[in-house]
């Protein structure tokens, strides 16, 4: 994936000026910034997600610089005034919804980047030129209801299509495997088999789009290595930066399912990668789920794609220019799909011997399901208890996880199983027979209080 270039005729020559409150700067030093941010990712040095902020922020910065100063590219040096900051972003504003968070992260990481170019390049600070105050999110933020102002009804409209978009069916889920099986089966590439991977990691684990990127085999670390991903005890060591806590806030271990366990195994055998490096590289999944799960974006030959639509019944009733799925759907599937399924055993009296029983256990339960998802609320679930390390709770905990997502697989059946590596479901679901209701017994039984 090639990122944007600003500028790209011979370097103008010329010494930039600064003064207070403006500075004249060359369009190819952003270029030359996120050139360096790849550096650093490359070698380790920046997350993924802090990578793809820094990045994306100053593409979407420089786009309305420029248009806000009416530039078509032509010209390398530029005129940057404190007053052009604040009305390019406030364009921003205007032309797209983007919450109060993501407005912060665009600012800070607009501020970051300039503080680097000026400081680097021209040896200025941003405190003397620009100044601080316009990459202050509340200083947008009391401009907000005059930039976006909406009539009741278009405000009214809009939130009733959100709570639709946050309803995910098991229909839907079912049909972007079907195009995950029509695209491994077109095209076998390498990019289509890190798609597969990624869909199963979101799928049996609900793990965000950065969570995903993160992982790695190993981490090296003081001479040794660390794994991230424990096959003997069917662990991963998710790391979210969304807890935004102490370090050891910031991992979730979590058990993972025997299927992706066996996924993962499977993909180190056969691509034999760098077990410190990352397993999806240093490019946004988020960005590969969107274009594969695109039609028109997976296939750009309109024949081909015609075809496809006509062979296709089922796919005829999504538009070919709109995702049929991306990371944010997956999750909220599967935020939904194991409450309900939380719900369905804990009506069997499953689970009341770690978790409690009535409303208490419910509640628990809940934190649970918040606790595999990575969010704040879950992470003091069991406080002063390790629900890996203790063996008091680690074999129910694990076998409970286990039993919410074998509910789901079932359920995703026969289109996940399509999506599977051969090898893994063969040796998991071919020569099983009424597995389900002999595993169920047995979790019954030591669940049941």
């Amino acid at each position: 994936m090639k990122r944007k270039v600003f500028y790209k005729p011979s370097q103008i020559q010329g010494h930039p000026t600064v003064n207070g409150g403006y500075v004249i700067i060359k369009l190819s030093d952003f270029d030359e910034y996120k050139e360096e941010l790849a550096k650093l990712r490359k070698e380790g040095q920046l997350t993924v997600g802090t990578f793809q902020n820094r990045s994306s922020s100053i593409n979407r910065f420089v786009e309305y610089l420029l248009r806000v100063k009416d530039i078509n590219g032509d010209v390398n040096e530029i005129k940057i005034t404190t007053g052009d900051v604040y009305n390019a972003f406030m364009e921003l504003l205007k032309d797209n919804k983007i919450s109060e968070h993501t407005l912060s992260i665009y600012l800070y990481s607009t501020k970051k980047a300039l503080e680097h170019i000026l400081l680097s390049k021209y040896g200025v600070l941003l405190s003397r030129t620009l100044g601080y105050e316009v990459f202050e999110t509340d200083f947008y933020v009391s401009q907000l209801s005059k930039s976006v102002l909406q009539s009741k009804a278009k405000q009214l409209k809009e939130y009733q299509e959100y709570e639709k978009s946050k309803v995910i069916t098991i229909e839907q889920i079912k049909d972007a495997l079907k195009w995950l099986e029509l695209l491994t089966h077109i095209r076998q590439t390498h990019t289509v088999e890190t798609l597969r991977l990624g869909t199963l990691i979101l799928l049996l684990t609900g793990a965000r789009g950065t969570e995903i990127n993160d992982l790695q085999f190993k981490v090296r670390g003081d001479g040794e290595l660390i794994d991230q991903i424990d096959f003997r005890r069917g662990i991963i060591y998710f790391h979210r930066k969304k807890l935004k806590g102490s370090a050891l806030r910031n991992f979730t271990p979590i058990f993972v399912h025997p299927v992706l366990l066996e996924e993962l195994k499977q993909y180190r055998r056969t691509y034999q990668p760098d077990p410190t490096a990352p397993i999806f590289g240093r490019y946004s999944l988020d960005k590969i789920f969107y274009r594969y799960y695109t039609p028109g974006l997976a296939f750009r030959d309109k024949r081909k794609l015609k075809r496809l639509y006509r062979s296709n019944e089922w796919l005829r009733k999504y538009p070919p220019d709109e995702p049929l799925l991306t990371i944010r759907m997956g999750r909220k599937f599967v935020d939904s799909y194991i409450q309900s399924r939380m719900f369905e055993l804990a009506d069997r009296g499953i689970g009341s011997s770690i978790f409690g029983r009535g409303l208490t256990g419910l509640d628990n339960m809940r934190r649970y399901k918040n606790y595999i998802l990575g969010r704040a609320e879950g992470v003091d679930f069991k406080h002063y208890i390790s629900n890996t390390e203790d063996p008091r709770y680690s074999r129910r905990y694990k076998k409970f996880t286990i039993m919410l997502f074998n509910g789901l697989i079932d359920d995703l059946m026969p289109e996940i199983g399509h999506v599977m590596n051969p090898r893994v479901f063969k040796k998991l679901y071919a020569a099983k027979k009424h597995g389900k209701n002999k595993e169920e017994a047995s979790l019954l039984s030591e669940f049941y209080v």
